[in-house]
């Protein structure tokens, strides 16, 4: 299994009227679905964009990988370098919990509001 995340505008919708199906349309899915392929098998390949947004949250593990793993079509005017998503570890807590105890303190305290701008 390899997993692509990548932050950028999405149109949504179903399409279809016989045999319904939700569409996520736009140029940031096809550049999601080509930061999975250029992932490798048990790992998240994070774009340079969705890096910004996560590495300023404390506890995200990063590893960098070189420039030249950017797929093709990427924009080169966004700085950086696409990562691997190495680990979540909630600062407050010791890095011996469980992973889900981590990341069940982290959803109650983050409450993401749909409304708050993250790209801004």
């Amino acid at each position: 299994m390899r997993i692509g995340l990548h932050t950028g505008l999405v149109l949504a919708g179903v399409v279809g009227v016989k045999m319904p199906r939700y569409c996520l349309i736009g140029n940031d899915v096809s550049l999601a679905n080509k930061f999975e392929s250029g992932s490798i098998a048990m790992h998240i390949n994070v774009s340079p964009t969705t890096h910004r947004l996560l590495v300023h949250t404390e506890g995200f593990r990063f590893e960098a990988r070189p420039r030249e793993h950017l797929p093709e079509g990427f924009p080169e005017h966004i700085k950086g370098t696409c990562h691997f998503l190495k680990g979540f570890f909630h600062p407050k807590l010791d890095p011996a919990e469980p992973l889900d105890v981590h990341i069940r303190k982290a959803q109650r305290e983050l409450r993401m509001d749909a409304s708050q701008t993250w790209l801004a």
